[in-house]
């Protein structure tokens, strides 16, 4: 079973998470049928909607983002695999303005409010399925280098496998002039 689902490896998380940030443990129930878990009750965000699910099933050594919404939440699972999260908070507003997070998650959930940038490496093969709290727009999803030094994300990947949107994708600073303008 443990190539379906390695939620017996413990998630492990680098820094104190920004403000907002969530990162549940799910539940695991196993019997000789398989694994069964609850990836989202409404209880657990009383007041989040989501009203498109994807799924992303990933290759090893690929890299999705860096990226930053301004109006819409993720919700995020891993079903499978071993991903290397990495977040930034990009809210002026925020405490935690600044603050950076690197997350080795095996599976649980991640919410990741508007205004923190992020971006996960694929370390083992793998899928996530996430929710938004609305529907994808190109004009509410920035993007910026994985790879620029200002971001301080220090992902493990070496030449790894890119959109050609987040290849080409601009500067920290770039990015976070650009969410200045639209969150004015």
């Amino acid at each position: 079973m443990n190539n379906l689902c390695l939620h017996s490896l413990p998630n492990e998380v680098s820094g104190p998470l920004p403000e907002g940030v969530v990162l549940r443990q799910l539940q695991y129930h196993t019997d000789d049928r398989g694994v069964l878990s609850e990836i989202y009750r409404q209880e657990w965000h009383a007041d989040l909607q989501l009203p498109q699910w994807n799924v992303s099933h990933c290759v090893n050594n690929s890299l999705r983002g860096v990226h930053l919404h301004f109006r819409h939440t993720d919700y995020l699972v891993v079903l499978s695999g071993r991903f290397i999260f990495g977040l930034r908070d990009l809210r002026r507003e925020a405490g935690s303005f600044g603050r950076t997070a690197m997350l080795n998650l095996t599976g649980g959930s991640l919410l990741i409010p508007p205004g923190v940038a992020h971006g996960f490496h694929c370390v083992e093969a793998g899928s996530l399925v996430y929710g938004l709290t609305h529907n994808w727009d190109l004009e509410d999803d920035l993007a910026c280098r994985w790879d620029d030094p200002d971001l301080d994300l220090p992902f493990p990947a070496v030449a790894p496998i890119l959109s050609a949107r987040d290849r080409d994708a601009g500067s920290l600073q770039e990015l976070l002039t650009r969410f200045e303008e639209v969150s004015a």
